[in-house]
């Protein structure tokens, strides 16, 4: 038993000093990873640098916006000319110019995050590997003192058996303490591991909001060809613009009656069709394969928003992008505007719900058809001056409407 105990004192002794080198006397084979760490703080450092410059210019871009949105507001007040609505349009593509640099400047910020964070994992692997190397030589020192040290070699070197069991309990608590800095290094690991899975949903939310910026760089086409049309089509008239107006409020006010009062009628014949060959809705499908939205529902960027408010999601797509029923109904309208008008189909369903395909450059429905969810009721239109874009249209898409007992809804919240 003396033996045993005056053995593990020694080793005791030559553990303490090997630790202490290791912490104290770095060998030269470590300089190159201390150097490495070194040259990783500066490098956050100007990563952070770098990330509060990018805060202020999003901040400045955020203050413009504003600033934008202001003269927008009290603009539209005032659009009743011709004049007053092309100086709209030139502050509106002038703030969706600010806003796409913005999120440009929210993608580069977030990307210098999680080069921070990566930065800051590579740091703690090399340490936690470290730390793992001091544990791991305390194990083989330990076995080869254990094999090496003779009884004879304890009795000489130990002076008494309370200094060896004070010494015994304290290189039980120094392994023990580098065991639980070994796991407390890996819990910081697993955090920063955690740190760089939340950074990455970020990126991919950011990814989101950069397809929603891809719609808004949509809407500033678009506006610039409303702008273009817009002038084109009047003249630079204001007396041509005043009956563009009148023109496009009265086919407003009819396309709104005609959806209520047909949808009413339509519906009985839906249900009575939907009992005979029991179809069941499993929700709204996309009509068209693109998600790209360039304007949303009452989108305060709609540049016609003062005539109406814009009640659906306009879809980019190609012209002549085939139009599918977002779900099986009967076809309750179909109108022809022909090569100037505005061009629609409206389609009801089961649970109140109906749906609204406009500028349609083909037509391949009638009224009082049943169509099935998925199937091509036309082709997409909207390039101005094209047979059924009507005469407010601002380049290719799909008008898309959902409506609730008549009355227009978000499309967004129906769609998957």
């Amino acid at each position: 038993m003396l033996s045993k105990i005056k053995t593990n004192k020694i080793i005791n002794i030559l553990l303490i000093s090997a630790f202490i080198s290791a912490v104290f006397y770095t060998p030269s084979t470590q300089a190159t990873e201390y150097t490495i760490d070194d040259l990783n703080n500066i490098e956050t450092w100007q990563i952070n640098q770098d990330i509060n410059e990018k805060r202020s210019e999003i901040q400045e871009l955020s203050r413009q916006i504003d600033v934008y949105k202001k003269n927008i507001t009290a603009k539209q007040r005032e659009l009743t000319s011709l004049s007053n609505q092309v100086s709209t349009l030139n502050e509106s593509i002038g703030k969706i110019n600010l806003e796409v640099s913005k999120v440009e400047l929210e993608m580069e910020t977030l990307d210098l995050r999680v080069e921070n964070t990566e930065l800051k994992i590579q740091a703690k692997e090399r340490e936690i590997e470290d730390q793992k190397e001091f544990v791991a030589e305390i194990i083989r020192t330990l076995h080869r003192k254990q094999q090496d040290t003779n009884v004879v070699e304890i009795l000489l070197l130990n002076d008494n058996f309370s200094d060896f069991l004070s010494e015994l309990d304290h290189l039980e608590n120094m392994q023990n303490s580098l065991v639980q800095e070994v796991e407390d290094l890996n819990e910081i690991k697993i955090a920063l591991h955690n740190d760089k899975d939340n950074l990455e949903t970020e990126k991919n939310e950011l990814d989101v909001l950069e397809n929603v910026l891809e719609g808004k760089k949509g809407t500033l086409d678009s506006q610039k060809s409303t702008k273009y049309n817009l002038m084109a089509i009047t003249e630079g008239q204001e007396a041509n613009f005043q009956a563009l107006l009148q023109q496009a409020k009265e086919e407003q006010d009819q396309i709104d009656n005609d959806i209520v009062y047909l949808e009413k009628i339509a519906r009985g014949k839906l249900n009575r069709e939907l009992q005979l060959i029991g179809i069941e809705s499993n929700g709204l499908m996309w009509p068209v394969s693109s998600r790209t939205i360039t304007a949303y529902f009452h989108d305060p960027d709609y540049p016609y928003r003062w005539i109406f408010e814009h009640p659906a999601i306009d879809i980019a797509v190609s012209q002549g992008t085939p139009l599918r029923a977002a779900e099986s109904g009967y076809v309750a309208k179909v109108k022809d505007g022909g090569q100037t008008g505005y061009s629609y189909i409206m389609i009801v369903h089961a649970n109140g719900l109906s749906t609204v395909y406009g500028h349609v450059n083909q037509i391949s429905v009638s009224t009082d058809q049943f169509v099935s969810k998925g199937q091509t009721i036309g082709y997409s239109g909207g390039m101005p001056g094209t047979r059924g874009s009507g005469p407010l249209s601002s380049g290719p898409h799909l008008h898309f409407e959902v409506r609730v007992n008549g009355i227009p809804v978000n499309a967004l919240n129906y769609l998957p």
